[in-house]
């Protein structure tokens, strides 16, 4: 066994890891076979260890663990200083990371850090350090590749891979690959698609839920994890529309098992994104027990549709500013409720967020009688279109739209064109990087930090540059299909009112917004901005 010097008195912490990917038929990866290894190192060098840190079942790709979580703390309370652990590998995979608390953390701490197998010792050194890692850092992207596959696998075949079930369902305890109804709130379910199945609206759905106390599904996650801290007492929460929506258009409960709506880009990348394209899930029919028949599941998505065509039909065809009005304090829309009278409708307004959660505290009512608003926002725009009218210089106006639009345009290919040229010399850099590394003019640490810095730039740039083609192909999109005449058309007809409509409105007015002391705020498509005078007060136009 090879022989370290010590000089002076250490207190060890012993760290042990083992992750799901590695090969646990293999004796010494197991976490007891490297206890015994870290053990007998110490024992030759006449070494005594304070305390066994170990993590098993853990990624090497983050540093997220609870046993090195707790090796830090005590290191920051001074209780170790030297780290031993079998290899490299067993502190982590990922490359900038493991560098960093390598060449970083544990020389600030004055830590002495030791792997035994790779022959590495803080003290002394190692030019190979950076390849080593590099290697450790290959590995893990190669594992990460053959388990996504392998978990794509099973997906196929129907098993079950996901951490949490499905609201309704829950792991078989004698098979967690497949899902068994869970007794405390499967009958939850079917009550949502009976209710649904009769008529009754996401937002009626969503109300009875919450009066019933019935937890909502996060929460009712949290109370049935084990060594969860969450309390009772801290409330189930408030049910929304699009909660209980999701729930009914999930074709899961049919018993069909659906996966792969959300994918992981990278290995080390926390986030996953949604994928859109439904021909990429992972579809498998007849897998566990249905909480709804097919018939039933069919008539709810009837009723569904049917509400969102009678939302959208209703739109254009029933109030003026329908779809305009939204509220200053939350941001969410505000809706216009007709109520029948003894001497006839009366049409009111209303914040959406407290119509529906204004019984659990949420916003304020900015309630005002919709007519009288109409007028007044009417009585407005027809002053401001006399104005602008007078004003109006339709050549100079549709000269200045273009302009700006070319401008535009060059701005951001300029911008393009210098960040691929920034791109291109961040690359060389990171070539060069590893050159002075291999040569040895840049030591380790310096390498990982750098190279660090080079790949966060790099990333930022490409980012920067998707960016920046996704807004030019939007302005060129909106280019293509503009019609300057017809811009100046819909003008004139807005601001004379000769098709008062609400289609109309929605083509030249972006959002009219209103605080809860009905003070209103016009906001235009189109630049009218030397003609408005924001922030009218309501009856002052």
């Amino acid at each position: 066994m090879q022989q370290f010097s010590f000089n002076q008195k250490y207190y060890v912490g012993a760290y042990e890891r083992l992750s799901r990917e590695d090969d646990r038929k293999e004796e010494s990866s197991s976490i007891e076979s490297q206890k015994m290894i870290i053990e007998s190192f110490a024992k030759f060098n006449k070494l005594h260890i304070i305390k066994h840190y170990s993590d098993d079942g853990f990624t090497g790709s983050n540093f997220n663990r609870p046993g090195f979580e707790e090796l830090k703390r005590d290191i920051e309370d001074g209780m170790i200083n030297c780290v031993i652990v079998k290899d490299l590998s067993r502190l982590g995979r990922e490359l900038y990371l493991t560098g960093q608390y390598i060449e970083e953390y544990f020389l600030s701490k004055d830590v002495r850090f030791i792997a035994i197998n790779d022959g590495y010792d803080s003290e002394i050194g190692d030019s190979m350090l950076g390849i080593r890692l590099s290697v450790n850092d290959m590995y893990l992207r190669d594992t990460s590749k053959k388990i996504r596959s392998s978990l794509d696998e099973k997906r196929r075949r129907g098993d079950y891979i996901g951490s949490y079930a499905a609201y309704g369902y829950m792991k078989n305890p004698d098979n967690p690959k497949q899902l068994i109804p869970d007794p405390n709130v499967a009958h939850i379910v079917k009550q949502m698609f009976d209710w649904a199945s009769i008529g009754m609206g996401t937002t009626t759905i969503a109300h009875k839920l919450t009066e019933m106390n019935v937890p909502i599904p996060t929460i009712y996650k949290k109370i049935n994890t084990p060594n969860c801290n969450y309390s009772l007492n801290d409330g189930n929460g408030i049910w929304r529309p699009q909660t209980v929506k999701s729930i009914l258009e999930n074709e899961m409960y049919l018993g069909h098992m659906i996966q792969g709506r959300w994918k992981k880009p990278s290995y080390n990348i926390k986030g996953c994104v949604e994928v859109k394209n439904k021909a990429n899930w992972f579809v498998v029919k007849d897998t566990h027990e249905p909480l709804v028949d097919e018939a039933k599941f069919e008539i709810v998505q009837q009723h569904l549709a049917r509400n969102t065509r009678y939302r959208a039909n209703t739109v254009n065809q029933r109030h003026l500013l329908q779809g305009l009005l939204y509220c200053k304090e939350c941001g969410n829309k505000i809706g216009i409720q007709t109520v029948r009278k003894a001497k006839g409708e009366v049409r009111n307004i209303q914040c959406y967020t407290y119509s529906k959660y204004g019984r659990y505290g949420r916003c304020s009512s900015h309630y005002a009688n919709y007519d009288d608003l109409e007028n007044d926002i009417l009585h407005y725009l027809h002053d401001l279109g006399a104005k602008f009218l007078e004003n109006y210089d339709t050549k100079s106006m549709l000269a200045k739209s273009e302009k700006i639009l070319y401008e535009d345009l060059a701005n951001l290919e300029n911008e393009k064109q210098k960040c691929e040229k920034q791109l291109e010399q961040e690359n060389r850099v990171v070539k060069q990087l590893y050159i002075d590394k291999m040569n040895g003019t840049l030591s380790t640490r310096q390498y990982v930090m750098l190279a660090k810095d080079t790949e966060e730039s790099i990333t930022h740039l490409e980012s920067k540059i998707s960016e920046i083609i996704e807004k030019t192909d939007k302005l060129k999109n909106r280019n293509d299909h503009l019609n300057l005449g017809e811009i100046e058309e819909i003008m004139k007809k807005f601001f004379k009112y000769a098709l008062p409509a609400n289609s109309l409105l929605l083509e030249v007015i972006d959002k009219i917004v209103i605080d809860k002391e009905q003070n209103i705020e016009i906001f235009f498509k189109q630049d009218v901005s030397k003609f408005i005078q924001m922030d009218k007060k309501r009856g002052e136009n």
